[in-house]
């Protein structure tokens, strides 16, 4: 038996057509669902969080802000569960919360997602990154999104500055001799 492939096919190839895909680990699938006791609602959760995690990071209520009283809304959770059941993935290790209203965390299932510690740490990595949220296109939202932060702003600008000390090699410094004559008296 062999299957036939049409590349032709206009739904195969259609270039104006944008497909969106996510991405968990099997892990997740295993210690949820495959288990004895049901835990439908945190797989529930855990699809719906990785539809809305950006693509390199894993992060969550970054590129669209979102609260744990409309995230129950859409899934049909009872507001007064969802705590609870966020609370259970970040135990299971598949969630990191790093602030709760807005509520802002990672989904550690991303393959190759960098780590971060605290919230200080993502803002630093969302400063430092911001074509990855779309910061460069959507001004409006980053306005937003730094504005709620804004207490560690002056924090992350210093770590910012401290990070950014330019190396004694670097071709841009002046060598000895051009310091000591700055002036160009020895030509």
């Amino acid at each position: 038996m062999s299957t036939n492939i049409n590349n032709k096919s206009s739904i195969v190839n259609n270039s104006n057509e944008e497909f969106n895909y996510f991405t968990l680990n099997k892990k997740v699938f295993n210690e949820l669902i495959l288990i004895p006791r049901p835990k439908s609602n945190l797989f529930q959760i855990m699809v719906h969080l990785a539809c809305k995690v950006t693509y390199k990071n894993g992060l969550v209520g970054v590129h669209s802000e979102i609260y744990k009283s409309g995230l129950a809304k859409e899934l049909g959770i009872d507001k007064s569960d969802i705590t609870g059941y966020l609370k259970q993935l970040e135990d299971l290790k598949f969630i990191k919360i790093f602030n709760t209203t807005p509520l802002v965390l990672q989904v550690l299932e991303v393959p190759q997602a960098p780590t971060f510690n605290d919230i200080k740490a993502v803002l630093l990595y969302i400063h430092i990154n911001p074509q990855q949220f779309n910061f460069h296109r959507n001004l409006k939202r980053r306005t937003v999104f730094f504005e709620t932060f804004k207490e560690y702003n002056s924090q992350i600008l210093v770590e910012k500055i401290k990070k950014s000390i330019v190396p004694e090699d670097h071709p841009s410094n002046p060598t000895t001799e051009e310091i000591e004559d700055i002036f160009g008296f020895n030509e």
